[in-house]
């Protein structure tokens, strides 16, 4: 029996067989029939709803397939240091930490989000000293925007176990002032580190926190997220697990899990009564990187446990931004193939933010996947023209070439490291224009090619295409409904279009615009 019919719509089915249709029919919180109006007499049952969608288009629900759930939840409900805050110096955070140690006692931690230096007066991280400045009596930690640098004062560095005679632990740095050697507070690539140290956020916050996310994310679209962060584990498996059967998450999640819980054969703890279309293990994230100078893991040692992952017919998710990083990580994959053959791995490279076409060719050549951030271009695309060598820049995001050499490419807004918005990203991809209307070098893509990085880019970088990102009978009931077509306005309006109508599974869900808070 035909639960829903949409009808009298303009369906952009993302299904290359069957492109556009008029009315989509939804039983069982399937796609039961997409196609002519004209049948719906056929379709139509006594107990069946029916929406007139007054012409308006239609479109398989969004797919982020790179987010951070739990550190955006941590976010909306932590002090909010990004510049949209008008955050525009270390006095104005000073001054957020100020007013959160005010309604704290005395020992509570203070954790800031989403600071970004480039837009401070100073030009420069804060410090252990400007922090112990505001909070003389609490431990503070702040992260910044990338989300792999973070800032502690005197107190929590305490805590934490670092001081003058800390080393620097593998993969990361501690930055020290040069004339004391002390550790100024400063910290790179010590996320995990950090993890094991200092608390986590109560769990009455993070659930608020978490519900608002949820909302925001069906307000834009997305019916479904790959959580990419790699201190993944089963504490965080039961968390989802937990925020699905309370009804706090309603959107699908797909969850990597870290290195660590890989090797410590962890994985196998994620199991669950919850249907796997709601929640899945995914990739097993890797982090690859040169914070300290040099490729962490090494190369020997990234092959090995990419090798790895590989022959426990597991994904590999590689976080590579650099040329030579992205380097590494294609040697890695061809490795691993090399001792086990197999053609549909789908291993991914997470970012591959600067990657010249010769790289771009070979990782087409290994069936790479890549899943890239547009959303980058319009948030930080002003900082990429004033930081970022004019060489680099000509091959920053290359999204067109990566569609060129034929790879299979997902977006992800990488959120809270962007905001979650679909349509920023879309509009970036095709028009290559930054927040300020500047131009980034490169050549756009077609709108129709960059949603597809969003609906069936995000599902084939995730195995899910048999039943996600396209309006095919059979699928699952993903669905939102958009103020304008894309297709027939100015590639300009393309970042203000608004979602009117999300239906998840089947069921509509009351849409009205959640505005999502920016943390670039």
């Amino acid at each position: 029996m035909t639960d829903l019919i949409l009808c009298n719509a303009n369906v952009i089915t993302m299904d290359p067989k069957h492109p556009v249709a008029e009315l989509i029919a939804i039983a069982g919180g399937r796609l039961s029939y997409v196609g002519s109006d004209r049948t719906i007499h056929a379709l139509k049952g006594k107990q069946t709803q029916v929406i007139d969608c007054g012409g308006k288009t239609l479109l398989p629900g969004f797919i982020d397939a790179h987010c951070h759930v739990n550190a955006y939840a941590e976010a909306l409900v932590s002090p909010n240091l990004a510049p949209k805050e008008n955050i525009r110096s270390i006095s104005d955070i000073q001054t957020k930490i100020r007013e959160a140690c005010s309604e704290k006692p005395d020992g509570s931690w203070i954790a800031g989000k989403g600071y970004n230096e480039f837009y401070l007066g100073e030009k420069r991280h804060p410090t252990r000293w400007d922090l112990d400045a505001a909070a003389p009596r609490h431990p503070v930690k702040l992260t910044h925007r990338s989300g792999h640098a973070h800032v502690l004062n005197s107190m929590a560095l305490k805590i934490a176990g670092i001081d003058e005679e800390t080393g620097d632990p593998p993969g990361g740095f501690i930055d020290r002032d040069l004339s004391t050697g002390l550790p100024n507070g400063i910290l790179y690539g010590l996320g995990g580190y950090l993890a094991g140290k200092i608390p986590a956020l109560g769990e009455a916050e993070l659930d608020r926190g978490v519900s608002r996310v949820d909302q925001m994310l069906l307000s834009l679209g997305i019916t479904s997220v790959q959580d990419a962060s790699f201190a993944n584990g089963p504490n965080q498996w039961n968390r989802f697990e937990r925020w699905k059967a309370q009804g706090i998450l309603h959107t699908r999640v797909t969850m990597m899990t870290g290195l660590e819980a890989f090797l410590g054969s962890k994985r196998k703890t994620c199991r669950s009564d919850i249907a796997e279309e709601e929640l899945r293990l995914g990739a097993v994230k890797i982090i690859a990187d040169e914070v300290t100078g040099s490729l962490h893991p090494s190369q020997r040692e990234l092959n090995e446990v990419v090798a790895s992952i590989h022959a426990a017919g597991c994904q590999a998710a590689i976080h590579a931004i650099e040329q030579t990083v992205i380097e590494a990580a294609g040697n890695a994959i061809e490795f691993a193939i090399a001792k086990n053959p197999d053609s549909d791995h789908r291993h991914r490279i997470e970012h591959c933010s600067v990657c010249l076409p010769a790289q771009l060719k070979r990782l087409a050549k290994l069936r790479a996947i890549i899943v890239t951030q547009p959303a980058f271009l319009y948030y930080s695309g002003d900082r990429y023209l004033k930081t970022v060598s004019a060489n680099e820049l000509n091959h920053l995001y290359p999204i067109r070439d990566m569609l060129h050499h034929g790879l299979r490419v997902g977006a992800g807004s990488d959120f809270p490291i962007a905001a979650p918005n679909p349509w920023k990203s879309i509009h970036s991809a095709v028009t290559r224009r930054t927040e300020s209307n500047a131009v980034l070098p490169q050549r756009g893509i077609a709108v129709l090619d960059a949603i597809r990085l969003y609906t069936l880019g995000g599902a084939e970088a995730n195995f899910e295409e048999t039943i996600k990102g396209s309006l095919t009978p059979g699928k699952l009931a993903d669905i939102i409904m958009l103020r304008e077509n894309p297709l027939a306005i100015e590639v300009e309006r393309l970042k203000d279009i608004q979602v009117m109508m999300t239906v998840l599974g089947g069921r509509v869900i009351s849409n009205p615009q959640c505005p999502a808070p920016e943390f670039p």
